[in-house]
Protein backbone atom coordinates (compact mmCIF):
# COMPACT_ATOMS: atom_id res chain seq x y z
CA UNK A 1 0.00 0.00 0.00
CA UNK A 2 1.60 3.13 -1.31
CA UNK A 3 1.54 6.26 1.50
CA UNK A 4 -0.50 9.33 0.69
CA UNK A 5 1.02 12.19 -0.76
CA UNK A 6 1.49 15.31 0.60
CA UNK A 7 -1.59 17.82 0.20
CA UNK A 8 -1.09 21.29 0.13
CA UNK A 9 -0.93 23.29 2.60
CA UNK A 10 0.88 20.94 4.90
CA UNK A 11 4.40 21.24 6.20
CA UNK A 12 7.06 19.28 4.54
CA UNK A 13 9.11 17.09 6.15
CA UNK A 14 12.79 17.01 5.71
CA UNK A 15 15.47 19.27 4.69
CA UNK A 16 14.89 22.00 2.92
CA UNK A 17 16.04 22.40 -0.75
CA UNK A 18 19.06 24.79 -1.90
CA UNK A 19 17.31 28.37 -1.91
CA UNK A 20 14.33 27.63 -1.15
CA UNK A 21 11.73 28.67 2.08
CA UNK A 22 13.60 28.19 5.70
CA UNK A 23 11.45 26.30 8.32
CA UNK A 24 9.95 28.28 11.02
CA UNK A 25 12.19 29.66 13.41
CA UNK A 26 16.08 29.10 11.38
CA UNK A 27 17.98 31.12 8.43
CA UNK A 28 17.33 30.13 5.25
CA UNK A 29 20.59 27.88 3.98
CA UNK A 30 22.84 29.37 1.67
CA UNK A 31 22.66 29.44 -2.12
CA UNK A 32 25.72 28.23 -3.84
CA UNK A 33 27.65 30.48 -5.66
CA UNK A 34 31.03 30.95 -8.39
CA UNK A 35 33.77 30.82 -6.84
CA UNK A 36 34.94 34.70 -5.41
CA UNK A 37 38.49 34.62 -6.88
CA UNK A 38 38.18 32.84 -10.32
CA UNK A 39 34.99 35.17 -10.38
CA UNK A 40 36.48 37.97 -10.06
CA UNK A 41 39.97 37.17 -12.48
CA UNK A 42 37.02 35.95 -15.00
CA UNK A 43 35.34 39.37 -14.91
CA UNK A 44 38.55 41.38 -15.39
CA UNK A 45 39.69 39.06 -17.84
CA UNK A 46 36.29 39.43 -20.17
CA UNK A 47 36.32 43.17 -19.51
CA UNK A 48 39.82 43.35 -20.74
CA UNK A 49 38.52 41.16 -23.79
CA UNK A 50 35.37 43.07 -24.47
CA UNK A 51 38.27 46.64 -24.08
CA UNK A 52 40.22 44.49 -27.38
CA UNK A 53 36.78 43.59 -29.04
CA UNK A 54 35.58 47.59 -29.19
CA UNK A 55 39.49 48.16 -30.49
CA UNK A 56 38.42 45.93 -33.03
CA UNK A 57 35.63 47.77 -34.14
CA UNK A 58 37.13 51.21 -33.57
CA UNK A 59 40.21 50.42 -36.48
CA UNK A 60 37.88 49.34 -38.55
CA UNK A 61 35.65 52.62 -38.49
CA UNK A 62 38.53 54.37 -38.45
CA UNK A 63 40.72 52.75 -40.46
CA UNK A 64 39.32 50.08 -42.91
CA UNK A 65 37.11 52.10 -44.75
CA UNK A 66 37.23 52.55 -49.08
CA UNK A 67 39.04 55.06 -51.08
CA UNK A 68 35.41 56.67 -51.04
CA UNK A 69 35.01 57.03 -47.55
CA UNK A 70 32.29 54.43 -47.64
CA UNK A 71 33.04 50.95 -45.24
CA UNK A 72 33.04 47.96 -47.34
CA UNK A 73 30.97 45.02 -46.66
CA UNK A 74 33.11 42.71 -43.94
CA UNK A 75 34.32 46.42 -42.69
CA UNK A 76 30.71 46.76 -41.61
CA UNK A 77 29.87 43.39 -40.55
CA UNK A 78 33.62 43.75 -37.68
CA UNK A 79 32.35 46.77 -36.50
CA UNK A 80 28.93 45.58 -35.51
CA UNK A 81 30.02 41.97 -34.69
CA UNK A 82 32.84 43.95 -32.70
CA UNK A 83 30.32 46.51 -30.18
CA UNK A 84 27.62 43.76 -30.08
CA UNK A 85 29.87 41.09 -28.67
CA UNK A 86 31.78 43.92 -26.14
CA UNK A 87 28.46 44.49 -25.10
CA UNK A 88 27.26 41.03 -24.56
CA UNK A 89 30.70 39.83 -23.30
CA UNK A 90 30.57 42.85 -20.29
CA UNK A 91 27.03 41.80 -19.34
CA UNK A 92 28.23 38.39 -18.71
CA UNK A 93 30.97 39.41 -16.96
CA UNK A 94 28.65 41.56 -14.61
CA UNK A 95 26.99 38.52 -13.48
CA UNK A 96 30.16 36.61 -13.21
CA UNK A 97 31.29 39.56 -11.13
CA UNK A 98 27.86 38.78 -8.73
CA UNK A 99 29.17 35.42 -8.32
CA UNK A 100 26.11 34.00 -9.96
CA UNK A 101 26.93 30.27 -11.64
CA UNK A 102 24.84 30.42 -15.10
CA UNK A 103 26.46 34.04 -15.68
CA UNK A 104 30.14 32.31 -15.20
CA UNK A 105 28.68 29.45 -17.51
CA UNK A 106 27.92 31.65 -19.86
CA UNK A 107 30.72 33.64 -20.11
CA UNK A 108 32.76 30.60 -20.46
CA UNK A 109 30.46 30.14 -23.40
CA UNK A 110 30.93 32.90 -25.03
CA UNK A 111 34.34 33.00 -24.55
CA UNK A 112 34.30 29.27 -26.08
CA UNK A 113 32.47 30.74 -28.88
CA UNK A 114 34.66 33.32 -29.86
CA UNK A 115 37.50 31.44 -30.39
CA UNK A 116 35.88 28.96 -32.41
CA UNK A 117 34.36 31.73 -34.60
CA UNK A 118 37.62 33.51 -35.23
CA UNK A 119 39.35 30.04 -36.02
CA UNK A 120 36.75 27.89 -37.73
CA UNK A 121 33.99 30.34 -38.54
CA UNK A 122 35.56 33.37 -40.05
CA UNK A 123 37.26 31.35 -42.50
CA UNK A 124 34.55 29.39 -43.61
CA UNK A 125 32.52 32.95 -44.06
CA UNK A 126 34.63 34.41 -45.73
CA UNK A 127 37.02 31.74 -48.29
CA UNK A 128 39.86 32.49 -46.09
CA UNK A 129 42.66 29.14 -45.51
CA UNK A 130 42.80 28.20 -42.16
CA UNK A 131 47.09 28.98 -42.06
CA UNK A 132 45.97 32.17 -43.51
CA UNK A 133 43.47 33.59 -41.10
CA UNK A 134 45.73 32.18 -38.21
CA UNK A 135 49.02 33.95 -39.74
CA UNK A 136 46.89 37.21 -39.76
CA UNK A 137 45.90 36.62 -36.66
CA UNK A 138 49.35 36.30 -35.05
CA UNK A 139 51.32 38.68 -36.89
CA UNK A 140 50.32 41.54 -35.05
CA UNK A 141 51.03 44.28 -37.73
CA UNK A 142 48.17 46.12 -37.50
CA UNK A 143 45.96 46.95 -35.35
CA UNK A 144 43.45 44.74 -36.15
CA UNK A 145 45.04 41.53 -35.98
CA UNK A 146 46.34 42.73 -32.96
CA UNK A 147 42.92 43.56 -31.34
CA UNK A 148 41.61 40.00 -32.22
CA UNK A 149 44.68 37.66 -31.74
CA UNK A 150 44.43 39.82 -27.92
CA UNK A 151 41.22 38.74 -28.02
CA UNK A 152 41.49 35.77 -28.46
CA UNK A 153 43.95 35.08 -25.86
CA UNK A 154 41.81 36.58 -23.22
CA UNK A 155 39.24 34.83 -24.10
CA UNK A 156 40.96 31.38 -23.82
CA UNK A 157 42.15 32.52 -20.44
CA UNK A 158 38.26 33.97 -19.54
CA UNK A 159 36.92 31.16 -20.76
CA UNK A 160 39.50 29.02 -18.31
CA UNK A 161 38.67 31.13 -15.20
CA UNK A 162 34.44 31.55 -15.58
CA UNK A 163 34.62 27.11 -15.75
CA UNK A 164 36.80 27.47 -12.50
CA UNK A 165 34.87 30.11 -11.16
CA UNK A 166 31.41 28.42 -12.10
CA UNK A 167 32.65 24.68 -11.51
CA UNK A 168 34.41 25.56 -7.84
CA UNK A 169 30.87 26.61 -5.25
CA UNK A 170 31.37 28.05 -2.10
CA UNK A 171 28.16 28.73 -0.18
CA UNK A 172 29.18 31.52 1.74
CA UNK A 173 27.88 34.78 1.66
CA UNK A 174 30.33 37.63 1.49
CA UNK A 175 31.40 38.79 -1.80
Amino acid sequence: MQPNPPQPGFPQHGPPTPGGPAPWGRTAPAKPRANAPAAKVAGILAVLAAVMLVWFALYNVIVATESDGRPSGITVQNMVSGVVSAVVLVIAAAFTFARRIPGAWTLFGLCAFYVVAVFVGAPLVWGTPFGAQVKWLFSFDDGDSTAMALTIILAVLTAIAAAIAASVKSNDTSS
